[in-house]
């Protein structure tokens, strides 16, 4: 392979490395953020439940303050927390026993947690790509330091020269 080749593979190697894989990469990290970030606030939601519900905290229920639009508040009082409203997506509210909520924030977070590990494996992937691509361009240049040794000569000469100045 003549040194006008190899340089032009490198600097194809380069782009792809720079363009697709880390812009991939980036992607996956933002996808991985917001999966973690869900997982925390189904957990955060189902603490908050377990807070909420417990007779021994709250044994005629409790009172606390509800947003009615616009930041305007109003006091409620709720004497059974048997049941709850759940909003399962797209603003869509269902009603759940303590039991069948604590069971949908179950298989949610496992469903999370599945999408994670998936991500970071392809995230392990994706960087296991650039390390290939990276030791591929490392070949080649050691590739082309050997076909042209003269010009490896001449850039030893002058880094001695350079060092014999000083």
């Amino acid at each position: 392979m003549s040194t006008p080749n190899i340089e032009e593979t490198i600097f194809k190697y380069e782009t792809f490395i720079n363009d697709v894989l880390r812009e991939d990469l980036r992607r996956v990290q933002i996808k991985l953020e917001k999966t973690n970030a869900e997982i925390s606030d189904l957990i955060q939601e189902k603490h908050t439940i377990r807070v909420v519900t417990d007779k021994k905290m709250h044994p005629n229920g409790f009172k606390t303050q509800v947003n009615i639009g616009c930041n305007f508040f109003m006091e409620a009082a709720v004497r059974d927390t048997s049941k709850l409203l759940m909003n399962i997506g797209l603003n869509n509210y269902l009603e759940f026993t303590l039991e069948e909520a604590n069971k949908y924030l179950d298989v949610r977070i496992k469903a999370f947690e599945e999408l994670a590990t998936a991500l970071q494996n392809k995230a392990a992937k994706i960087k296991a790509h650039i390390k290939m691509m990276l030791i591929g361009i490392g070949q080649l240049q050691d590739e082309q330091n050997v076909e042209d040794p003269k010009k490896r000569r001449n850039a030893n000469d002058e880094s001695l020269h350079g060092m014999k100045d000083r």
